[in-house]
Parts: C-alpha cells; sequence; structure tokens
C-alpha cells in the first residue's frame, strides 16, 4: 500500500491524521472558490489531488449516488439477461462472496449481460456485471468466483472513485459535494461513461483487486486455486480466440503475471479443508447457457 504524505513537506503522516490533513486540503480547495474562477482553482486542485496520490474523497452515499445514475445510464446501451434461474444463481455466489469481503457494508447487485466476449467489470457503489461468454468460459465455479471476488475487490478499493478523484477533482467536488445542478451532474456521468474512465486501472489497483479476490474466496471456502485457473483460461483463449478476451485484457492486465503473483498468495494461505471447486449447480448453469 502506499504511504500518504504530507504535501509540503513529504513527511509521512500518521493513519490518525491522514483523514484531518485530507479535510483540510478540501476545505482549502473550496475556499480558494469563493470569489474566484473555477477554471484556475481546479488548476490548483488539481495539483493537490496528484500530490495526494490514491485518494478517494467521496462519501459511501456520494459514491452509490454517482453509482446509480452511471447504471441508469449504462443499462440502456447493454442488453441484460433475464433468465431467473442464471440471474439468480450468480446473485447467490455473488453475496457469499460479500459476506466475506473487506466491505460487505453497502449492497451489492450482481447482473449478467449478453454482450460479447469474455468480461466482467465493477460500477461504484456496488455494481458488478458479468458477460454471459465469461460464465460459458468459466470450467468451474471457483474461476466465476474468483473473477466476482476480483471485482468485488475494486469495489472494496474503491479504485473507481479514486480515477475519479485523480481526473476530475475539484469539478467532481464541485458537483457531488456541493450538490450543484442535477442536470450538470447527469452531464458529467455521460462524459465518464462515454470515455470509459472507470475501467482505467493502475496496475497497481488490479493487483490490489487480484489480492482482495483470492483473499475473499478462501474466506468464503472457495479454492482460490481458481483465480490461477481462470487467468489461465484467458491466456489459453487468447491464442486460439483472440477476440474473445480482447475488451478484458484491454482493461486488464496481460494474464500471465498475474498467474505468478496469485499463486504466490494462494502458498502463503494457512491450510483449509473443506474449499469447494465446484457445484452441481454451477455446471447445470453452463448446460442451461451452452
Amino acid at each position: 500500500m502506499k504511504q500518504n504524505y504530507c504535501l509540503f513537506t513529504k513527511t509521512a503522516l500518521a493513519p490518525s491524521l491522514q483523514g484531518c490533513y485530507f479535510t483540510a486540503c478540501f476545505v482549502l480547495i473550496l475556499s480558494l472558490g469563493i470569489g474566484c474562477n473555477f477554471t484556475t482553482v481546479g488548476n490548483v486542485g488539481n495539483t493537490i489531488i496528484k500530490e495526494l496520490g490514491d485518494v478517494n474523497i467521496f462519501t459511501d452515499a456520494e459514491e452509490l449516488r454517482f453509482g446509480r445514475e452511471y447504471v441508469a445510464q449504462h443499462e440502456q446501451k447493454v442488453r441484460i439477461h433475464r433468465d431467473p434461474v442464471v440471474t439468480n444463481y450468480v446473485n447467490d455466489l455473488g453475496q457469499s462472496l460479500v459476506r466475506h469481503s473487506k466491505r460487505p457494508n453497502i449492497t451489492y447487485t450482481f447482473k449478467v449481460v449478453e454482450t460479447k466476449g469474455i468480461n466482467a467489470y465493477a460500477i461504484p457503489g456496488g455494481f458488478i456485471y458479468v458477460h454471459l461468454d465469461l460464465i460459458r468460459a468459466a470450467k468451474n465455479e471457483s474461476e466465476l468466483a474468483a473473477v466476482l471476488g476480483h471485482e468485488i475487490g475494486h469495489i472494496v478499493g474503491q479504485h473507481s472513485m479514486k480515477r475519479l478523484t485523480q481526473v476530475y477533482s475539484i469539478e467532481i467536488i464541485k458537483q457531488l459535494i456541493l450538490d450543484e445542478d442535477a442536470s450538470k451532474f447527469k452531464k458529467l456521468v455521460a462524459d465518464v461513461l462515454a470515455a470509459g474512465l472507470l475501467f482505467r486501472y493502475s496496475r497497481d489497483h488490479e493487483r490490489e483487486s487480484d489480492f482482495y479476490g483470492v483473499q475473499n474466496v478462501y474466506d468464503a471456502s472457495i479454492a482460490p486455486e481458481g483465480a490461477a485457473g481462470f487467468f489461465e483460461t484467458l491466456s489459453a483463449t487468447r491464442r486460439t480466440a483472440p477476440s474473445a478476451v480482447g475488451k478484458f485484457l484491454s482493461t486488464h492486465p496481460m494474464p500471465n503475471e498475474r498467474v505468478l503473483n496469485v499463486r504466490n498468495q494462494i502458498s502463503k494461505l494457512p491450510p483449509k479443508s473443506g474449499l469447494r471447486t465446484d457445484s452441481s449447480r454451477f455446471q447445470r448453469i453452463k448446460q442451461r447457457i451452452r
């Protein structure tokens, strides 16, 4: 994890002081905006936020507000899979992971989309989408669980909100914290959606999400080897049908490094009996959507 530093002295801040320091920084930014041109102030805000690094300025409520509006616009562009047998299974598996996640205090929603290609993605506020083709590609339940755990990890790490903090800085503060015109907020969300900014994670964010995902499935008594297995599945698919994984690989790092990382993490987990690799329910779902 990154160490947080004082902006002016580069001195490491104690954890107990970090929250106060960040609050003070943004109060300063907002106070500079009174009677000033926000374009100029925005430049100051951008500089400060870049110095702060891996920071999320949003509350859970603000994240949820953003996520709901994003989902409302996003779902106009995708086809949601409506088979309740499939969707209930994915939701049940996802919720079983949420209960063991590092951020179980928000409501998570899992949906299946019929967009072509092997992919899954998380939207702020706990909204997670899985492509039908990804379910088809997973060999067993632990591989699917590993993907869901990884996407839950992005929500746990608040990676999209950190990305928004860095990209939009003072404008986001104005729109969400100061609660400006709802039409401007919708336009802002539309711009983020069109640019695909939410899914441009750093490699550190992807590694962190892999780490959270492996730990999550292990804590939920599912075999964490599914994570390595799924990355190996991606590697094989990349050779035989590259178009099927093009979208996934455009928003995620190459799988080879990730296989090594998760296998290293798994090797350090304490032995645990009864870890589940597969289920008859998963195989019935696979048969149903084949």
